[in-house]
């Protein structure tokens, strides 16, 4: 009997424990007091803060989308209503596993539900201009850097894959890269952020007096274009949520 409870016991150690989901080991969450619209989060090892932020758009962080309007469902409020989140995990974690933290914290704190689902949607296809790529793929070593803000974006070795994905944020719809560009590219734009779109059914014609639009700069500097397409566009549904109590 001894023996079978020893082999019982060596073959129980030796199975992995299943991992448990990440939980942050101390996490705030409390109304906004910022009148304005202005919003932020930034993170180091180990921790978050996010300041002004909707439920809508923590969702849309927390499952690494760039876009809160994929974001759907849910009570008025997940929209218009704003909070201050401040969160640190036990370990020096990163933010692949600090957004899977906020993920679990949200079905916590908010009673979060949600499932995900594909809708067809506007979007834009980034294509190459008639004549081709005006900018040489960055064969120098270093990480891959993206820093825009309104009017502007300086680019450092990074893929066409990228730069579709981070231009969703300026244009508020999916963008695809199909321009079969290898390699990766380093480049600053900048732009009138107020001048009219040249796509889309309100284009306007180029030359205004507001200056260059993005559109313009990305032909010009690039040799990119948008084009609109009906995409395929993955979104968050919002089952259900309930605010939360001030902690």
């Amino acid at each position: 009997m001894a023996k079978c409870i020893a082999v019982l016991l060596f073959w129980a150690a030796a199975i992995p424990a299943f991992p448990q989901s990440p939980t942050f080991d101390a996490a705030s969450i409390k109304p906004s007091k910022v009148g304005t619209d202005s919003s932020s989060w930034n993170s180091r090892l180990g921790y978050l803060v996010m300041k002004n932020q909707s439920l809508q758009r923590l969702v849309a962080i927390a499952y690494g989308f760039t876009d809160e309007q994929r974001v759907l469902g849910g009570p008025k409020w997940v929209g218009s209503d704003r909070f201050d989140v401040e969160a640190r995990a036990v370990s020096p974690a990163k933010d692949p596993e600090l957004l899977l933290m906020l993920q679990n914290l949200l079905v916590e704190r908010f009673q979060l539900a949600v499932h995900r689902d594909t809708k067809n949607g506007s979007g834009f296809s980034l294509a190459l201009v008639k004549g081709g790529l005006k900018i040489h793929p960055d064969e120098t070593e270093g990480k891959q850097v993206w820093n825009s803000r309104r009017g502007k974006i300086v680019a450092e070795r990074v893929s066409m894959a990228k730069v579709a994905e981070s231009l969703t944020g300026f244009l508020g719809g999916p963008v695809v890269d199909e321009t079969d560009a290898k390699g990766v590219y380093s480049f600053t734009l900048e732009w009138t952020p107020n001048a009219p779109h040249t796509t889309g059914p309100d284009a306007t014609m180029p030359g205004t007096p507001n200056g260059p639009s993005l559109e313009e700069v990305l032909g010009s500097q690039l040799g990119l274009k948008l084009e609109n397409r009906k995409l395929p566009i993955d979104v968050i549904v919002i089952d259900k949520a309930e605010k939360p109590a001030e902690n």
